[in-house]
């Protein structure tokens, strides 16, 4: 088993014995390979097949944890011995049959009341409402019952926070690891070092550091304008896409994106705002109707020829006006925190930039700051203040995958004639 674990999970393996045994932490740290090993082993020995194994979804889970089964060496001592059932969502292992379920919302809470749990395999139980963690641990009802849990630091006031103080303070139906970056032997030097220098504030203490801390202050609080604001685009854009934020009392902002996928001369992908169109029916006195907006939009996008527009999902209205115009428009996706972790990453990284006549959109990088109330409360999310330029950009970069340009694709001569040397 040494050669089949690092130091770190072996020591949880041979350790972690509570009736809550948590593993916490940065990420890519061997969390989930060391936690599933252990479940794996207690589930051989569990008296009993009131076995379940829990995810953010069920999708989640099987690409986060049961996957692995089928694909890491660390594994291949239990793969002969289990089988994955897709239609049914069911992991079988020797005699024991492990039920597959979701946390993502409160109707999961139909799915778990009423049972008992023998053993319990919660995959980012951060992810999961509370009340879902409490009714959780009110299955855990038996004398051998025990539950193995991985998660990524959040807000310090959360639940799992309170279990892994009370595991510190020495009560016995808790165990706790801190994993770091450190304890991974298989993640390489380089990566690490990216991870280090790619995130920033929040996402750099949880994500890096692995510590339980409250968002606060400026978001983007690395922005400079002598870098991150640039007088012309830095490349020749391979294609252009769009973001929209709707508002009827507030801004609505439109912010066209050029995007260079990094194929020529391997100057890596560069996203720039080029231009922005802001509509702040507060200062200029009147509200526009759907339809002007939709005809200034159109007016705005069409000499760019955007290969996709991503909109404000609840902007329903808007999206049919623009997409009778014949644009390419669709619902944008509109996970906030998740995607300014994006937002955040791509700019520190030098591959997100600004052009300087974009006044409003520099104007609320610089503004955009993380509600002290709502984290207090364990909500990350920004002030909802001056933020519609910043919605319109989250949504491109959240939503997009930019597109590997190839400089063949316009002259298929030129195709053709690389193909054919290639073969001699």
């Amino acid at each position: 088993m040494q050669d089949l674990l690092s130091k770190k999970q072996l020591e949880f393996v041979l350790n972690a014995d509570a009736k809550w045994n948590i593993a916490q932490g940065s990420v890519r740290t061997g969390k989930t390979v060391g936690t599933f090993f252990w479940f794996l082993h207690q589930a051989a020995i569990c008296p009993d097949s009131q076995i379940y194994m829990i995810g953010h979804t069920s999708e989640t889970l099987y690409d986060n944890v049961i996957k692995l089964l089928f694909e890491s060496p660390q594994f291949e001592i239990f793969r002969p011995f289990c089988s994955w059932s897709t239609g049914n969502r069911v992991l079988t292992y020797r005699d024991k049959t492990i039920k597959i379920l979701g946390a993502k919302d409160e109707g999961a809470v139909r799915a778990i009341r009423g049972k008992t749990m023998s053993l319990l395999y919660c995959d980012e139980i951060t992810l999961y409402p509370p009340s879902i963690i409490e009714i959780l641990d009110q299955r855990l009802s038996c004398p051998w019952s025990k539950a193995v849990v991985t998660c990524n630091p959040t807000y310090p006031d959360h639940i799992i926070k309170q279990w892994i103080d009370k595991a510190d303070e020495g009560d016995k139906n808790y165990y706790q690891m801190h994993w770091t970056l450190e304890d991974n032997p298989y993640v390489p030097e380089d990566y690490k070092e990216r991870l280090a220098s790619n995130k920033n504030g929040i996402f750099y203490k949880r994500d890096y550091l692995g510590l339980w801390c409250l968002a606060e202050g400026a978001i983007f609080d690395f922005f400079d304008l002598k870098i991150h604001v640039v007088d012309k685009p830095p490349e020749c854009a391979d294609y252009w896409i769009a973001g929209i934020d709707y508002g009827i009392s507030n801004a609505t902002a439109c912010l066209l994106i050029g995007v260079y996928s990094g194929m020529n001369n391997q100057r890596g992908k560069k996203m720039w705002v080029e231009k922005e169109y802001y509509w702040d029916s507060r200062k200029q006195g009147r509200q526009k109707p759907v339809s002007e907006l939709a005809d200034d939009i159109k007016e705005f996008l069409e000499p760019y020829g955007p290969k996709c527009i991503y909109i404000d999902p609840s902007a329903a209205a808007l999206r049919l006006d623009l997409q009778k115009r014949g644009m390419h428009v669709i619902d944008a996706n509109n996970d906030v925190f998740n995607g300014i972790q994006k937002l955040t990453s791509e700019m520190a990284d030098g591959n997100l930039l600004v052009l300087r006549e974009c006044k409003n959109t520099i104007r609320e990088i610089q503004t955009y700051v993380w509600d002290d109330k709502k984290s207090k409360q364990g909500d990350d999310a920004p002030v909802k203040k001056a933020d519609h330029a910043m919605d319109a950009l989250r949504y491109c970069v959240a939503t997009h995958k930019v597109t590997v340009y190839s400089p063949y694709k316009h002259n298929p001569v030129d195709y053709l004639n690389k193909r054919f040397q290639s073969n001699f």
